[in-house]
């Protein structure tokens, strides 16, 4: 009888833990949402036809509010993870659309190969010339 103490009482502390560590990563996934959505451009948002950049700052700040304080066990807090996970799932991706576009830094030209006067420099899929 004693054994089935030691293992109830150990496993009770497992899955204590592991609830610890689900809400942890709820909290997380919401400053994450919460943060992304401060960092875009408003008008970003309304292009992508998602509501407002306020709509959603309040949606995720709200949404780690609830989870701090009620933890991801109850029905709010459910919601809270659910409002997070519908932001990065469908919110930023349409976003990323209008984001701007990065460009290479440096132009590489035929037969220069890696910088050094073209030697020992292959042929890349952009160092091409035509009728090679």
């Amino acid at each position: 009888m004693e054994i089935l103490g030691l293992v109830a009482y150990y496993l009770a502390l497992a899955v204590g833990l592991i609830w610890r560590l689900a809400q942890l990563a709820a909290v997380g996934l919401g400053v994450w949402a919460l943060f992304d959505a401060l960092t875009r451009d408003s008008s970003h948002f309304i292009a992508a036809g998602k509501r407002t950049k306020g709509f959603w700052l309040g949606v995720n700040a709200v949404s780690i509010a609830v989870l701090v304080l009620m933890g991801s066990n109850s029905m709010l807090g459910l919601l809270g993870v659910v409002a997070s996970a519908v932001y990065l799932a469908d919110v930023r991706p349409a976003l990323r659309y209008y984001s701007p576009v990065r460009v290479r830094s440096s132009i590489r030209f035929p037969g220069s190969g890696n910088g050094r006067g073209g030697l020992g420099g292959g042929r890349g899929p952009r160092d091409w010339t035509p009728g090679r």
